[in-house]
Parts: C-alpha cells; sequence; structure tokens
C-alpha cells in the first residue's frame, strides 16, 4: 500500500536529522489543529472527523517520540501532554460513534426489538454529550496552539552540523523494532498483550511513515502492508472487546434499567466474537510470518549501516 502524503515528508537521508523533525513536526501538529477544528467547530457531527483527530494526535505524538532527543524538552512535553488529552477525548465520542452506528443499522431491521431501538437513542444521547470534551480542548487551546509550534520549531537545531537522518534514523528505529517484536513473541492470551502488540505495531507503522525514506520502496511497500493487515486483524479483536466493556459498564448503570436484557445480550455476543477474532489472529499471526516479517526490517537495517 502507498503511504499517505498526509504524513509523510520525504527527505534525501544526507539532510540534517533536526531539519527533517521540524518539517516532520510542522505538518502533522498543523493536522491535529485542522481536524480539530473540524471536530469541535466546523462540522462537530460528522465522526469522520472525530476519527481522524484521534488519528492525527496518534501520528504527532509519535513525530515527537521519533524525535524526542532533538526537540526541547519542556515544549515538547507540554505537546505530548495535550496531544494525550486530545487522543482521549475523541476516544470516547470515536467510541460511542462505532458502537451508536453498528446498532443503528440492527435497529433498522424489521427483526429488531424495541428495547434495541431504545437502546440506539440512549447512546445517541450520550454520543453528543461526548462531544463536548472536544469542545472544550479547542476553546483551552484556541490563543495558545499556533504560537506554540512555533516556539517549539524554533527550538530544534537544524544546522548542517547535525547527525544526517539517516543516521538518525538507524538508530531511532532499531529499538523500536525490537520493542514490537518483543511483544509479537508472547503467547497472545489476554485482551492486555492483545492490546499491548496493537500498540507496537502502530507505534512501528508510524515509525515507518516518519522514516518512509530510509526503506527500498519494495520492502516498504511489503512491510508496511503487513503492519496494516495486523491491526485490521487485531482491530477485529479490540473492536468487539471494547464494545463488550462498553455494554457491560452501560448495563450497570441505573438509567439502562429498562435495557439491561438486551444490553447483557449484546455484551455476549461482542465476548464471544471477541474470542472468535483472537483465535483467527493467531492462527494469521503464526511464526513464519513473524520471521518473514523480521527478516524484511532486519534487511533494511543493514542497508542503512552499510
Amino acid at each position: 500500500m502507498k503511504l499517505s502524503s498526509t504524513w509523510i515528508v520525504v527527505e534525501d537521508g544526507r539532510r540534517p536529522a533536526g531539519l527533517v523533525a521540524a518539517r516532520t513536526l510542522r505538518k502533522r501538529l498543523d493536522t491535529v489543529w485542522r481536524t480539530l477544528t473540524a471536530a469541535a467547530v466546523e462540522s462537530p457531527h460528522d465522526v469522520e472527523n472525530v476519527h481522524q483527530l484521534r488519528v492525527a494526535t496518534r501520528r504527532a505524538l509519535a513525530a515527537i517520540e521519533a524525535f524526542r532527543d532533538l526537540l526541547p524538552t519542556r515544549r515538547a512535553d507540554w505537546f505530548a501532554k495535550r496531544l494525550r488529552r486530545l487522543r482521549h477525548a475523541a476516544g470516547e465520542a470515536r467510541d460511542l460513534d462505532v458502537l451508536t452506528d453498528r446498532l443503528t443499522g440492527e435497529a433498522g431491521s424489521e427483526r429488531a426489538t424495541s428495547a434495541r431501538r431504545r437502546l440506539v437513542a440512549m447512546l445517541s444521547k450520550q454520543r453528543e454529550s461526548a462531544r463536548q470534551p472536544i469542545r472544550s480542548q479547542h476553546e483551552r487551546l484556541l490563543d495558545d496552539w499556533l504560537d506554540r509550534v512555533e516556539r517549539l520549531l524554533a527550538g530544534i537545531d537544524t544546522a548542517p552540523s547535525q547527525p544526517t537522518f539517516r543516521t538518525y534514523a538507524r538508530r531511532r528505529f532499531r529499538p523500536m523494532m525490537r520493542h514490537f517484536f518483543a511483544a509479537a513473541e508472547r503467547k497472545l492470551r489476554s485482551v492486555d498483550e492483545m492490546h499491548a502488540l496493537r500498540i507496537e505495531g502502530k507505534k512501528l507503522r508510524y515509525a515507518m511513515e516518519i522514516f518512509s525514506s530510509m526503506f527500498a520502496p519494495r520492502i516498504r511497500a511489503r512491510c508496511y502492508d503487513a503492519l496494516e493487515r495486523l491491526q485490521a486483524t487485531l482491530g477485529d479483536f479490540t473492536d468487539h472487546a471494547a464494545a463488550a466493556d462498553r455494554l457491560r459498564r452501560l448495563a450497570d448503570e441505573p438509567s439502562a434499567a429498562a435495557n439491561r436484557d438486551v444490553l447483557e445480550r449484546l455484551r455476549t455476543r461482542e465476548e464471544r466474537q471477541a474470542e472468535e477474532a483472537r483465535k483467527a489472529f493467531v492462527k494469521w499471526w503464526d511464526a513464519d510470518r513473524r520471521r518473514a516479517l523480521r527478516r524484511r526490517f532486519e534487511r533494511t537495517l543493514g542497508r542503512m549501516s552499510a
């Protein structure tokens, strides 16, 4: 799969690492602000804006972590903290969007019960309330964000005497790869282990976007596609597990008394589907697949070291 130009800053590996860091961070932090404004003010009811805000915050955080030792510490910490808050605010709204849309389709069928339609109505109200934290974050950052972006970038040393981007990429990417494969070798029996692998997979994929010019096009495409498929396959599991957890919490609320039976039935179904997805992933993510992916990454790092 071709990497999206939204997230990529293609750079010659001989350029100073600080220059690449500044250009990458500007692109990603500007994208965060644009998607935050869309989700909070311009089109707050568009579910895609909430989704894109969550994606943008994750990738901006990945860039800060990738270039952490080139950034002014306090300014980078400020952005990391605010980006995590934004991700959390968008996460609650996104989870409700996904669950509500799924149940809306079911509630529209002839077989739907009145209880399920009541559940959709209840979730729709929560869905609207969940957007308030996004609006609040936008209001807090409105007078501060753009100026702080400029100050962060001004604090990055972009002089030619800096290490080259190629040298920097090799040093930073190797430990990210090791973290991922350490998580990949676990047995993956629990939700936490599956979640940990998904997080490490995202981090490695985001690092590939940042350091994309260091990969030969064919190897980059094959590695990136494998990580995307891993994310999609794991996503089936995590989506069902997250839905089951939310339905359980909803069933415990006093206001859900009239819908408790349907909530329990839906929770049981989501737990069963989560377990089926877990087994399917473990079967797909076998030792041969892991070894093949590791070899591709190690060959790339070998070329980068040459």
